[in-house]
């Protein structure tokens, strides 16, 4: 039995008065027992999500005293706030418990490992969840060759590491050999048990030193995979490998926050992204800050998990959050980035909002369809035209009878200079279609601007058919009721 006691006090007329949060105590036959783990694998189809949810069941366990956590395939953990725990249940005199993990889709898409690990005073279990494939048949073996990016040799041997994946395998009876210069290498290597991707058949990974002296010489390896009924061979060096792009060095670029972004939410974004980060490159061993330059505070800092660049690269974002007004006054961010065996030394970038000149209000003008697409009586266009304004960042968003319309249904341009030997006036449109039917039934249609000059920051119009003629309204809109601590 199991159940929740409090401390009370008793008073004479029988009056029970029980105070905190009580202990849960449960008082059972069983003896301790450690928990069974079972792997949890999604169904169905999410592709639009980034991230797909995996999980594992602890069964039959006792006491209720149970701990998860998640590691990759490398043994690294994922980290505590893409995984959680669900409350244990009492079932038949022992408990049963849920855990839950978020991984990148491309990861597990790409049959990669994930251990569950539970942790219980009775012992220690640890489950690998997996893809699994309802194909019995495999695909042809592939080698996939990781050659060094220009800035690996950052250690004082000045060595980095090539990489040679063998995947879809039969069997794993395969050996991996390397050479250089067609001359077997036999010390410095590297090379992992056969580990099942989920399909029926395996991947075997091979790792070999190598120096800076023999990359820049452009010295050519060879990796070769042998086994029963299979030979693969493939040989590169720093031309060839270089030559599909592939060995691009890792950059830092800071991205300064949207207008539209400050205007609902009265906070400015400061993006840092670092792309070109290799498949192999350790993430726990990426650290990022922001820091203001009047104060020389650290300002908090929150990290993407790894995202996809392509098939071969890596890329995260750092964002630090500051009210708007900090960003308007001209205050300098720096962002610092420190990546030990992947940036020879700390990368510094800095931010700040560019000196754009004289400020300028836009101009608005919205324009009815044209009669050639009325008489199709089809979908008809809209045309907002904004010009003159100075700095570029501006947005649009269009109302139909006062209500937002969907993003899907219109293009807005970037803005563009008027002129190349003017000074700084940018123009922008965009356009919004619409069924013929509801324009010529006198719906009406509003194209909202908002840019930094502009009075409340934001200008409003709206034309419908019956007015033929836009109106005009200043307006302090609000987009957004997301909560912000900047006013």
């Amino acid at each position: 039995d199991t159940a929740v006691y409090y401390c009370v006090r008793v008073w004479s007329r029988g009056a029970l008065d029980y105070w905190g949060k009580g202990t849960m105590v449960t008082v059972s036959s069983e003896s301790p027992k450690a928990p069974s783990l079972f792997p949890l694998i999604p169904s169905g189809d999410n592709s639009e999500s980034r991230d797909i949810t995996i999980g594992c069941l602890a069964k039959n366990f006792l006491p209720n005293s149970i701990d998860f956590s998640w590691d990759n395939e490398q043994n690294q953990s994922i980290g505590n706030q893409n995984y959680m725990k669900f409350p244990s249940i009492l079932l038949d005199g022992t408990y049963t418990a849920v855990s839950q993990a978020k991984v990148l889709r491309m990861t597990w898409d790409q049959f990669g490992l994930f251990y569950c690990k539970a942790t219980h005073p009775q012992g220690t279990k640890i489950v690998p969840v997996i893809r699994q494939s309802g194909e019995s048949s495999i695909s042809e073996p592939t080698m996939l060759i990781r050659a060094p990016i220009l800035n690996a040799f950052s250690s004082i041997y000045l060595n980095s590491t090539v990489t040679c994946e063998v995947s879809d395998l039969c069997s794993g009876n395969v050996v991996i050999h390397w050479l250089k210069e067609k001359r077997e290498i036999t010390t410095g290597i590297t090379t992992s048990k056969p580990i099942p991707n989920g399909r029926g058949g395996y991947t075997i990974w091979s790792k070999v030193v190598i120096t800076k002296e023999d990359w820049f010489s452009e010295k050519k390896f060879t990796c070769e995979a042998k086994g029963k009924n299979i030979a693969l061979s493939e040989t590169f060096s720093l031309p060839s490998f270089c030559k599909g792009g592939n060995c691009l060095d890792v950059t830092v670029e800071t991205i300064p926050p949207a207008f539209a972004d400050m205007f609902t939410t009265k906070s400015a974004n400061l993006t840092c992204k670092i792309s070109n980060i290799p498949l192999e490159a350790d993430y726990s061993k990426l650290n990022v800050t922001w820091t203001r330059a009047s104060d020389q505070k650290e300002l908090p800092t929150v990290m993407t998990n790894f995202l996809a660049q392509g098939t071969d690269f890596y890329y995260v974002n750092a964002v630090a959050t500051v009210c708007a007004t900090e960003w308007k006054e001209d205050e300098t961010f720096t962002c610092k980035v420190t990546f030990e065996g992947v940036l020879v030394k700390p990368v510094e970038k800095t931010l700040e909002k560019d000196s754009v000149g004289e400020p300028k209000a836009p101009s608005v003008y919205v324009l009815p369809p044209s009669l050639e697409e009325l008489n199709l009586r089809e979908t008809v266009t809209l045309t907002c035209l904004i010009k003159n304004f100075n700095p570029s960042d501006f947005f649009v968003r269009w109302l139909q009878n006062e209500q937002p319309v969907s993003e899907s249904a219109y293009f807005t341009s970037k803005a563009t200079l008027e002129s190349k030997i003017s000074s700084k006036a940018y123009f922008a449109y965009s356009m919004l279609n619409v069924n013929e039917q509801e324009w010529s039934a006198g719906n009406s249609f509003t194209c909202v601007v908002g840019h930094e000059d502009l009075p409340y920051s934001s200008l409003q119009k709206t034309i419908n058919k019956n007015t033929g003629k836009p109106t005009l309204v200043n307006v302090s809109l609000v987009l957004s009721d997301t909560s912000s601590p900047c006013y």
